[in-house]
């Protein structure tokens, strides 16, 4: 990507930041007797601020030159250069129309071990296990431990053990 469009997509990724922390503001503080003293707003503007961060860097500091990255044998060769965000695009919205009839656990695995493989890992099996395992623990730190509440989806039946 040329300096120019690294700078355009810095000041997009970091005006989507805002957006996201805008949005992230707007939602209700927490609820009074509860025990949480951050409320469902707190996660998305850290994320928010991530995005920003990420953006002005992205669009101050110059990136390497293209041509250092054209040499460099890539697991990427061959493909177009909009597959990957493409293919991170349609897990989004796969997550979003899915996720309450499949749930956060298969669905996540399923996708993470897409994105592992596409993204150039080559035993299979280890992508497999490092998404099943990331699902899992991350379900249950935002479902124990942030008290967010997942979808169930298919392991509906297993609840008592979710």
């Amino acid at each position: 990507m040329t300096n120019l469009g690294d700078r355009g997509l810095g000041l997009l990724i970091a005006a989507f930041g805002i957006a996201v922390i805008y949005m992230a503001l707007q939602l209700p503080e927490p609820m009074a007797g509860s025990h949480i003293a951050y409320g469902p707003g707190f996660f998305p503007v850290l994320l928010g601020i991530a995005a920003v961060a990420a953006g002005v860097a992205l669009a101050v500091i110059r990136p390497g030159s293209v041509e250092d990255e054209d040499t460099v044998a890539s697991p990427h060769a061959g493909r177009p250069r909009l597959a990957g965000p493409l293919l991170v695009l349609l897990a989004m919205l796969a997550y979003v129309y899915l996720s309450e009839l499949i749930g956060f656990i298969p669905l996540a695995a399923v996708t993470l071990a897409i994105l592992l493989i596409f993204g150039g890992i080559r035993f299979l099996l280890f992508a497999v296990a490092l998404s099943v395992v990331a699902s899992v623990l991350i379900y249950l730190m935002f479902s124990k431990g942030l008290l967010v509440p997942l979808p169930r989806g298919l392991l509906q039946p297993w609840a008592i053990w979710l």
